[in-house]
Formats: structure tokens, C-alpha cells, sequence
């Protein structure tokens, strides 16, 4: 069986033995294949996940997952991608050690037995990864799914996967009333500039490390995932501020594109977090009233955002109290190594 070489002391994961398929790592020109099957993926499952081709071409060079080693594309004897396979893990991590499964078939190919091929291969690279990894006691596989994926769930369980968290997408029609925007008087409101960017993204770490599995994310990541996204929207980003300290913010992003494939109008918030010490003084449902007042003068019919069902601030609440509901459910499934 053919393996692929990373280094002196350990081989990577052998190649699928399954016919009909050739197999090697991604590489910057597949993006555009991969975008097209992403694309056609999202029609056969109604999932939403692709985001604009310029974003995928961006991000593929990722420091959680280097394509080389970390990921495995199977490719049809015509040369079209079938599926592939890809392992992300923050290369300094705190506490406990995670590597997250990416796996993605073209719906034609998932009766061929490549599907579980894939997931071989994803499972032995993670494990791999967090057993590299000695400082930290703790080590676990994540796969992330939407709750409508039932065979893939069942092929996780079968692996001795179980969930582990819980999180919805929820909507907000602009249609409906708006709150004005409401902030104790030492709290200002401020649209987002370049100059606050090192600010927010200190505030963003800080204010996610209570939060589940958070990650802290360096400067670079922080402009090449956050802010410098194509989709961001700082003209309709907000931050609250107390005299020249960040207290919260909301980042806000519009895709053309997405909207344009989707037929609809809608508007995300992509990043919300208030500093714990400023929590419980409305200034969340502040920079929602904002953010919903921006994204409806823009013309938009919706506002969507993702939550953390289980989330210890009680965000789900604060959502709830301004009109969000919920709209499809994911579930994180998780492996202890």
C-alpha cells in the first residue's frame, strides 16, 4: 500500500486503497475545483457552506493545516475532484490539544466507498497531530456537521464519535420593529475603524477565552479570517467604547455573492463579544439594534448569526429577546485520543 512520507520518524496516513480514484494533497489550484464542488454540494444538501472563490483562495494557505501534509484530495481518472480530506489544529495550543475533520464528497461519489476512505484518512492525520503534541494531557477529534447530515453522523458514531455541542443559525426578519439603540451613558458607540483593529482583536480574545473550545487567534489570523475577508463590511461594524478602552463589538459582513446565489438580501454578524466586565449593561442588545438599523438601511431583508446553544453568557437569550430564531442546528461531534 503506497504511503505519503512527512518526515524521518513518522509516515502519514496510508493512501485509500479504493479504485477508481487518485489520490495526492491539495494544492492553491484546485481552489477554483473545489469551490465548484463546494457549490454543487450546497445544492444537493441545502448546507450553505461555501463561502466566495476570492475568500477560498485566500484562506487555503492556513496555519492550523498545512495542505501539503494535512489534507488529501481523490480525484476521478477524468481529472475531476471527487472529495477530499483536510485536518486543522492551532499550532499553539492552550490546554486541551483539538484537531478538527474536514471531510467533503461530491454527492455522484458518495455510494463508491469513498466517503469512508476519506474519513480514514482525516482520523489517522488527526491522531497523528494531537499525539505529536506532548505537553498537554488532553487531546480530541472534532468533526463539525449540520443535523441534516444523518448518514454522516451515523458514520461518526460508528467510529466512536458523540456529540459534544450543540449550535443553531438564527435569523432575524428587518421587516419587524426595531429597538433604538440604548447604551448607559458612559458607553459610547463607534463604527469600526483600521485604527481600533489591534483593540478589537485583543478584546476578541479576551472576551471568547470563556467560551467553549475558544482558540485565542493571532494578529495575522485575525486580518486574514476576520477583517480581511472580503465580506466585511467595517462601515457597519460596530464597537462600543468606555473612553479609549474596547468594552464590546460586533463585526458585520455582506457577500454580493452569496447573496446573489442564494436569492436573498441577507446581512451576518459575524463576531459578537462584550468584555466580561461590561456584561449585563445592554450593551449587546446595543450593538444588535445597530447592527440590524445598519444592515436594513443597506436594504436587507435579513439579519443571521451563529450561536453556541449552550453558551454560558446566555447569549441564546439575549438573541431570542431581539427577534433572532433559530433556523438550522449543527452539532460538534468530538473523539477523545
Amino acid at each position: 500500500m503506497l504511503t505519503q512520507t512527512f518526515s524521518a520518524t513518522l509516515e502519514l496516513p496510508a493512501l485509500p486503497a479504493i479504485s477508481g480514484f487518485e489520490f495526492r494533497a491539495l494544492r492553491a489550484e484546485d481552489v477554483p475545483a473545489l469551490y465548484d464542488m463546494l457549490l454543487t454540494i450546497e445544492r444537493a444538501d441545502e448546507r450553505d457552506l461555501v463561502q466566495t472563490l476570492e475568500d477560498l483562495q485566500r484562506e487555503f494557505d492556513d496555519p492550523w493545516s498545512n495542505a501539503e501534509i494535512d489534507s488529501l484530495a481523490a480525484f476521478t481518472p477524468a481529472g475531476q475532484l471527487a472529495g477530499f480530506a483536510r485536518t486543522f489544529q492551532n499550532p499553539q495550543p492552550e490546554g486541551e490539544v483539538r484537531c478538527w475533520l474536514a471531510v467533503e464528497v461530491h454527492p455522484m461519489q458518495r455510494t463508491t466507498g469513498l466517503e469512508e476512505a476519506l474519513l480514514d484518512w482525516a482520523e489517522e492525520r488527526g491522531r497523528q497531530r494531537v499525539l505529536l503534541t506532548t505537553s498537554q494531557p488532553a487531546r480530541v477529534l472534532r468533526s463539525g456537521l449540520q443535523d441534516t447530515q444523518r448518514a454522516r453522523q451515523g458514520q461518526l458514531v460508528e467510529r466512536g464519535f458523540s456529540p459534544a455541542r450543540y449550535f443553531y443559525r438564527m435569523r432575524r426578519d428587518l421587516s419587524e420593529p426595531i429597538a433604538p439603540v440604548q447604551l448607559p451613558g458612559d458607553l459610547a458607540l463607534r463604527v469600526y475603524t483600521s485604527e481600533l483593529s489591534d483593540a478589537v482583536h485583543a478584546a476578541f480574545n479576551e472576551a471568547f477565552r470563556d467560551h467553549w473550545s475558544f482558540d485565542p487567534i493571532t494578529a495575522a489570523e485575525w486580518q486574514q479570517f476576520v477583517v480581511g475577508r472580503s465580506s466585511f463590511r467595517s462601515d457597519l461594524s460596530y464597537v462600543v467604547m468606555a473612553s479609549d478602552e474596547v468594552v464590546g463589538f460586533s463585526v458585520n459582513a455582506i457577500s454580493p455573492e452569496e447573496n446573489a446565489r442564494h436569492g436573498r438580501y441577507e446581512g451576518w454578524i459575524e463576531e459578537l463579544a462584550v468584555r466580561r466586565p461590561w456584561r449585563k449593561r445592554g450593551v449587546a442588545t446595543a450593538l444588535l439594534c445597530a447592527s440590524m438599523h445598519a444592515f436594513k438601511a443597506e436594504g436587507l431583508q435579513h439579519t443571521l448569526l451563529g450561536v453556541d446553544t449552550q453558551n454560558l453568557s446566555g447569549a441564546l437569550r439575549v438573541y431570542e429577546s431581539v427577534g433572532f430564531k433559530p433556523i438550522k442546528r449543527y452539532i460538534q461531534f468530538e473523539k477523545a485520543v
